[in-house]
């Protein structure tokens, strides 16, 4: 009995020296804006309220309190709030050789980067119970380890199911497809953003989020890709073209072409005709 007690102790020893706390915290209103790479492992978790996260240039994910996304050593992360609101927010970071033998084994699920909670009372008890453990030590003691593993167990444990997105955004992304079906028609932005059921700069704001231009700029972007396909299929003279997709005028039309595809129309025409 002796024996098995000496090597659990060294194996506890073992663990602790190769996992350090970096840093903890409970903030009721986080009204934060986090734009880093992560160096070491962090469980962020807003019990309640809203947030925007970004993982490298990947759209937009609209998180919803109760929630966890990881942050981690590779990707670009960007989080938080930058319109004044807040929410609830809790976090614990930590590295080392365990928490990298964690990422390995799926243990720190970072495939899975956003977890909702099922059960927000059992996991905020977990959580708050480790914060109070590092507010008396952060020291990596083999109980307050073990605290830590029992949250990512939890986390492990959640359905599995896909963050669902706001109906705002699931608004514009419908309005994206439409545009994308229909760029030569006409476009009262104020009355889309209604239609989306937000204010017209909240509109260009969510729209800008998660497609990386503005809408307006998004409709001419696809006018120039359908007359670029218009210009590979032959047909059309290229002043018809111009006048089909909505441009003001060819010498606007050739202009902005230039710029986007590098090349003139007619010159376009003649390189990928029936391509």
């Amino acid at each position: 009995m002796y024996f098995i007690f000496i090597i659990l102790y060294y194996l506890i020893m073992a663990s602790s020296v190769n996992i350090e706390f970096i840093g903890f915290n409970h903030v009721p209103q986080c009204n934060a804006w986090v734009d880093k790479f992560f160096t070491y492992y962090v469980v962020q978790y807003a019990e309640r309220g809203e947030l925007d996260l970004f993982i490298d240039k990947k759209p937009v994910i609209k998180l919803n309190g109760p929630v966890v996304w990881l942050t981690f050593p590779g990707p670009y992360f960007r989080f938080g709030r930058r319109d004044g609101g807040t929410w609830h927010h809790r976090f614990v970071s930590f590295n080392g050789k365990v928490p990298d033998s964690y990422a390995k084994n799926g243990l720190f699920p970072s495939s899975t980067p956003v977890i909702e909670i099922s059960e927000p009372l059992k996991f905020t008890e977990s959580f708050d119970s480790l914060l109070s453990r590092l507010a008396i030590s952060t020291e990596p003691s083999f109980r307050t380890v073990h605290m830590l593993e029992e949250i990512l167990v939890q986390l492990g444990e959640q359905p599995v199911g896909v963050v669902e997105e706001p109906e705002p955004v699931k608004n514009i992304r419908r309005i994206a497809k439409d545009i994308e079906s229909d760029p030569f028609k006409d476009r009262d932005w104020r009355k889309t953003a209604k239609d989306a059921g937000v204010s017209y700069p909240h509109f260009r704001r969510l729209f800008h989020e998660t497609y990386k231009t503005p809408p307006t700029r998004f409709l001419l972007l696809k006018r120039l890709e359908k007359s670029a396909s218009m210009l590979r299929t032959g047909g059309n003279k290229i002043e018809e073209i111009a006048e089909t997709c909505k441009f003001y005028d060819l010498y606007h039309f050739s202009k902005l072409f230039k710029k986007y595809y590098g090349t003139a129309p007619g010159e376009y025409r003649r390189n990928h005709m029936g391509r």
